[in-house]
């Protein structure tokens, strides 16, 4: 049997996800109809909730963006 710590520790995966995925949790509360709405989403695409709150965030403009983009 193969014991998945042992080839992740092997391939040195462990250090790789961890420094990937080192961000900060969040947890959000959404209205029973918000969470509908992601649910329904997902399932229509095939995504993971987190992936879909990741790229609405990144689409998000800031006043740094905004600032670069008037000069």
């Amino acid at each position: 049997m193969i014991d998945i710590r042992e080839v992740v520790e092997k391939s040195n995966l462990s250090n790789i996800m961890n420094k990937k995925w080192a961000a900060k949790r969040l947890t959000i509360n959404l209205t029973s109809s918000e969470a509908q709405k992601l649910e329904q989403y997902c399932s229509m695409t095939g995504r993971p909730a987190t992936d879909v709150i990741r790229e609405l965030i990144r689409s998000l403009s800031t006043q740094e963006e905004k600032m670069s983009q008037t000069y």
